[in-house]
């Protein structure tokens, strides 16, 4: 991290009263060891030694996930003046679980793993600002539609959207209704055994790239391209902790 990207941090961490634990001696340098296990995906163990004791730095980044302070920094970053939510966008993406996320049945799907193509898999339902940038997440079993997920997504803290961008997954009269309930125009398209199709501007559904530019922005860390965690939290954590970092950036060069 650097000067600028810590002086978001700090604040959040070292006023983190969690409880359990002795406090970090240096929360910088272990959230740095927490971003090197988000970007490389390597286990916990093989953490380099500069950052920290390995299980020193776990136990820290579990505190921070159960005390929701990964949560407080993107509603934070939501927040924010360069966030722009009167259009908004939703989609999903399959992450494939790895054999280490994989537990007993009951585990699984109380963890939001399930089986879908290709095997045991977990579905990452996200909403998105106009610039596809990320105000709130679910999770999901691999095998869920995108549908599913849709009331909790709409469930955060963000303001509702003039626009709403979608696929024809989403295209369904209770979401439509709820929508316009909000005062939001569904811009979804119609499935093609709908009888009444309705039409959809395509320059403005054409932003929905974003979103997927989102996706693949995101699965550059091979934490979150690849799920290793048993605990649907802790595989949250690190999604979160992706998000962040591109908030940052992008909050800094406007």
């Amino acid at each position: 991290m650097d000067e600028a990207e810590w002086a978001f941090f700090a604040p959040f961490l070292i006023e983190n009263r969690s409880r359990g634990g002795r406090r970090p001696q240096d929360h910088r340098k272990v959230l740095d060891g927490i971003f090197w296990i988000t970007r490389t995906g390597w286990p916990w163990r093989d953490l380099p030694a500069e950052f920290g004791n390995w299980n020193s730095v776990q136990r820290q980044y579990r505190r921070s996930t159960e005390a929701g302070i990964w949560d407080v920094m993107v509603a934070a970053l939501a927040e924010s003046d360069a966030v722009d939510t009167n259009m908004q966008m939703i989609d999903s993406t399959i992450v494939r679980a790895h054999q280490h996320a994989a537990g007993g049945k009951r585990e699984i799907h109380r963890n939001a793993i399930g089986p879908s193509r290709g095997g045991l898999t977990t579905k990452l339902h996200t909403r998105t600002d106009a610039q596809g940038r990320a105000i709130g997440f679910c999770l999901t079993p691999g095998q869920a539609s995108g549908m599913a997920a849709y009331g909790d997504l709409m469930q955060e803290e963000a303001p509702d959207p003039a626009a709403m961008l979608a696929d024809k997954g989403y295209d369904s009269d209770d979401i439509r209704d709820d929508l316009e309930r909000r005062g939001a125009g569904p811009v979804i398209p119609t499935k093609s055994n709908r009888r009444v199709q309705r039409p959809v501007d395509k320059a403005t559904y054409g932003l929905r790239n974003r979103i997927e530019r989102f996706f693949d922005r995101f699965k550059h860390s091979r934490r979150t391209a690849t799920r290793y965690d048993k605990l649907a939290s802790s595989f949250l954590g690190f999604v979160q902790l992706a998000t962040i970092r591109r908030w940052i950036r992008f909050v800094r060069a406007t």
